[in-house]
């Protein structure tokens, strides 16, 4: 799994969040191509591309809970 964290995302502030995050979306499914977190959205690819805008305060198990989704969804 590939996580791309551009400039100004509003979820990795530390290398701590970003090993936090990596965990958990290995956990939910270890096949996922990649997870790109930009300023304003999130891009997940799995099986299919889908694009996520952040909440107000998106934190990192909300990232894992798109990427739940799409599992649970076979995206």
């Amino acid at each position: 799994m590939r996580i791309g964290a551009y400039i100004g995302n509003p979820i990795i502030a530390t290398q701590q969040d970003y090993y936090e995050l990596e965990e958990l979306l290995h956990e939910i499914d270890s096949q996922c191509n990649s997870v790109q977190l930009r300023q304003e959205v999130v891009i997940i690819e799995n099986i299919a591309r889908r694009t996520f805008h952040y909440p107000r305060n998106p934190t990192i198990q909300w990232v894992a809970g798109r990427l739940r989704y799409m599992v649970d969804n076979g995206l």
